[in-house]
C-alpha cells in the first residue's frame, strides 16, 4: 500500500529536483576550511566563497556534492563535503 501522501501535490517549487533523492531534507553546515561555491550551471569559475564559522542552507544533493544558499540567497554547488559539520 503506498503512503498515504505519495500522491499529494505541493506548493509549487516543493518537489525534488529530477534525480535528487526523494527523502533529502535541507539542512545547515558550516565548512572547516575556505571552499569555492559554483555555479549549477556548471561553470568552472567560483560563484562564491564558504567561509568557515557561518551556517549555510543544504537544499539538494547531487552525488556526493550538495546545492548551498548563501546568506544573501545565492545558489551553487559545493563539490567538496570533506568534513563539513551538520547543524
Amino acid at each position: 500500500q503506498a503512503p498515504a501522501d505519495a500522491s499529494a501535490g505541493g506548493p509549487a517549487g516543493a518537489t525534488p529536483a529530477a534525480g535528487g533523492p526523494a527523502d533529502f531534507a535541507p539542512f545547515w553546515f558550516a565548512v572547516p576550511v575556505a571552499r569555492p561555491l559554483y555555479g549549477e550551471d556548471g561553470s568552472p569559475s567560483p560563484i562564491a566563497e564558504l567561509a568557515p564559522g557561518t551556517w549555510y542552507l543544504a537544499v539538494e544533493q547531487r552525488g556526493q556534492a550538495l546545492i548551498a544558499q548563501t546568506q544573501d540567497g545565492r545558489r551553487g554547488v559545493l563539490q567538496d563535503t570533506t568534513g563539513i559539520q551538520r547543524g
